[in-house]
């Protein structure tokens, strides 16, 4: 057999080498060859010898990865893990919680910037906007305006860290709170995403999605509530404060 015709598929997970073959997991190369022989030869688990063909094929297998030093490492390590799921351990850490203030949102790796030196600078690593919504100020004179704005632009949107290509998107609506846009994008709400624009760059949350169409393209619709925001220059200006 190849090395990679041994890896274990999804549906061979549950299988345990040791109880296949019988023998203690501590047993030597020796002691599983022999049990082997004895399954395949005297047991009448070969074809040859009127056995089951599955059964034969469970047997060769697992007597190849036991036999293999690193396939045997990776099953023990399987089992190992298989042992303390068995026991009610939860392998999963806790996810950290992430603050703006120490953390970029999107990409997740710390920064070092103070906490009030954020309002227009941009994770070292993503590029993505590391100001909280909540912190920014946000003045009707010399700031950043709400004046009225076309409601309709194009931005891109980015759904993970390291994409390399944004998926287009158009506003329907924007507020220095967060927008609502339409696009061809598949999202899910609680979703965490990434909204670039001539006027500004934000990481915000999928409030809501719901299906829409326009002519024959099918689109999904969503609420973004911005979490961080950096404007591209000191005049943005908005619709409304409601997505």
């Amino acid at each position: 057999m190849r090395l990679w015709d041994l890896r274990m598929s999804e549906s061979e997970q549950d299988d345990n080498y040791y109880t296949v073959l019988g023998v203690p997991r501590g047993a030597d190369t020796g002691v599983i060859r022999n049990k082997y022989r004895r399954l395949m030869q005297h047991a009448g688990n070969h074809p040859d010898l009127g056995g089951d063909t599955r059964k034969a094929a469970l047997i060769n297998k697992a007597y190849a990865v036991l036999c293999h030093p690193e396939l045997r490492n990776e099953h023990d390590s399987r089992l190992d893990v298989l042992d303390l799921v068995a026991t009610g351990i939860n392998l999963m850490p806790e996810p950290r919680a992430l603050d703006p203030a120490r953390d970029c949102l999107f990409c997740e790796r710390p920064h070092e910037y103070g906490e009030y030196d954020l309002e227009d600078l941009s994770c070292g690593t993503c590029g993505s906007a590391l100001k909280s919504v909540e912190d920014l100020r946000i003045e009707p004179s010399g700031q950043r305006s709400v004046q009225r704005l076309g409601r309709s632009m194009d931005v891109t949107l980015y759904t993970h860290w390291r994409q390399k290509k944004g998926f287009a998107a158009r506003t329907e609506d924007i507020s220095p709170l967060g927008v609502r846009l339409s696009t061809r994008c598949g999202l899910q709400s609680g979703q965490l995403v990434r909204v670039v624009s001539s006027l500004f760059d934000a990481v915000g949350e999928v409030s809501h999605c719901t299906p829409g169409r326009i002519g024959w393209r099918e689109l999904t619709i969503a609420g973004v509530i911005f979490r961080t925001l950096r404007f591209s220059n000191q005049t943005g200006t908005f619709v409304s404060r409601q997505v």
